[in-house]
């Protein structure tokens, strides 16, 4: 199996337009034995602005404030590591509002024409950030097939009464300069808005390679249900995204 080196890395960043501060080489024994990884990104995820509006119009300050905490001073950690055709994405929130449930989702949808129609399997602009073999169990608890949703799922995680929140998801593609595998969901059909789309590899949007994109990687809560909703992000807030 392939295995980057972080020189080699740095020039394909950097020939990406991503530069070699994206790169931070990493060998050795990791927490989770990923020591053959090199890490691509090990930063933080800016907190989204007071009063920012998701995709469905709610906000942290009207969903998720107790006693009025807008909770601006919550923070976020995001570290990936890659090797060949894998990945390893670690995020750690912290003062966030506690005992709720976040989701993390990644950009397939760009700008000026660059993947415009969206996830295959939804029509939507991000997908979560799982496997592509997790399409049945996603599917499974999405609103088309379970209003209800699930408390948990690939791409979640739950804050405790502190409001921190971590999560390890293992991902059978490269996040950065790699394509998400839509067609592991093997032709099943998903959403009502997506499946007119051919379920191919679609490249991920990165906005550091300049294809549009409002983010790579972006969290959400769900303050309103508790609930993760599969393939679609159903109503929540936006809390912090990368870059």
């Amino acid at each position: 199996m392939l295995k980057f080196k972080a020189t080699a890395l740095a020039f394909s960043l950097a020939a990406l337009g991503l530069g070699s501060t994206a790169v931070m080489a990493s060998h050795g024994d990791d927490d989770d034995g990923s020591d053959d990884f090199d890490v691509v990104i090990n930063d933080y995820m800016p907190r989204r602005a007071p009063g920012s509006t998701s995709g469905s119009g709610d906000t942290v300050e009207a969903n998720c404030s107790l006693d009025g905490n807008p909770y601006q001073g919550a923070t976020a950690t995001l570290k990936i590591e890659q090797e060949g055709s894998g990945s390893v994405a670690k995020i750690k929130v912290k003062g966030a509002v506690p005992d709720t449930v976040f989701t993390v989702w990644m950009r397939v949808k760009g700008g000026a024409g660059y993947n415009d129609l969206g996830s295959p399997w939804t029509g939507g602009g991000a997908t979560p950030l799982c496997s592509g073999t997790e399409f049945a169990g996603l599917n499974a608890i999405s609103p088309w097939n379970d209003p209800a949703g699930a408390s948990s799922s690939c791409n979640s995680f739950t804050t405790n009464s502190k409001g921190k929140g971590d999560t390890t998801i293992a991902l059978n593609f490269p996040v950065v300069g790699g394509a998400y595998p839509f067609q592991q969901s093997d032709g099943a059909l998903a959403g009502p808005n997506g499946d007119a789309i051919p379920d191919v590899p679609t490249a991920i949007v990165d906005p550091r390679t300049g294809n549009g994109g409002p983010f790579l990687l972006r969290v959400i809560s769900h303050c309103t249900d508790q609930a993760s909703h599969g393939l679609s992000p159903a109503t929540r807030e936006a809390w912090f995204q990368y870059p």
